[in-house]
């Protein structure tokens, strides 16, 4: 027991690491996030004007996941790209199931950051359709842990790859494509009054989708990485 112990705690002090230098390297790369809030900012304000502040719950739900999308794109690109030089290291320092669990764990707290300001600024400009928040919150969780988690998986194929970039643009669509169409219509339903009973279906296959990436990108990452 004392040394299942011991090994947990020393997996889980190398993922800790690993997180740590995530987020100072995107701390050093300020215009990087600066970048990312300007889009996010300055879509929902091109947005205000256009629609003069009045806006169809229809169009409020598919602005919202469309911005999410894109900026969420943004920020989740470079999670491997930016690791290329320092291969070799990490082959001695850490394992690749120590590096893909520090990834997801990092771009997971990006996507939340993400929705909390992205939610913000949609309140303070466009308004709040939404009648039954706790579910559409549900919703809103398990679609963006699937937008994380997608993303991370496809940059991690694609990172030993020339044309990396190219690549993941190809994958993203049909890995995307399941979490968008259960998450764009959950809300949709939840907008115009929809119970957790109208939707738990939905959900559940949110979840099992969420799942199966997770597993898959812990199954295909170690044979990338090493190759």
């Amino acid at each position: 027991m004392h040394l299942i112990f011991k090994v947990t705690f020393a997996t889980m002090e190398v993922i800790i690491t690993l997180i740590k230098k995530d987020f100072l390297v995107d701390f050093r790369q300020k215009y990087l996030l600066a970048g990312i809030a300007l889009y996010v900012f300055a879509t929902i304000y091109i947005s205000y004007l256009a629609f003069n502040s009045v806006i169809a719950p229809a169009i409020w739900n598919a602005l919202f996941w469309l911005i999410l999308l894109f900026s969420s794109v943004t920020g989740m690109f470079k999670s491997f790209g930016q690791e290329a030089n320092r291969t070799y290291y990490y082959y001695y320092l850490a394992s690749a199931n120590h590096i893909l669990a520090a990834k997801l764990v990092y771009y997971l707290l990006y996507e939340f950051l993400l929705v909390i300001l992205l939610g913000a600024l949609f309140i303070t400009f466009l308004g709040n359709p939404v009648e039954q928040p706790v579910l559409f919150l549900l919703n809103l969780l398990l679609g963006a842990i699937g937008l994380a988690v997608s993303f991370t998986l496809i940059a991690s194929i694609a990172s030993k790859s020339d044309n990396g970039n190219t690549l993941m643009s190809i994958l993203a669509f049909p890995v995307i494509i399941p979490v968008l169409l259960l998450a764009v219509t959950n809300s949709r339903k939840i907008i115009f009054g929809a119970s957790f009973q109208d939707i738990s279906g939905n959900l559940l296959t949110l979840v099992c989708f969420n799942v199966i990436i997770i597993a898959l990108s812990f199954i295909l990452f170690p044979y990338s990485w090493k190759n």
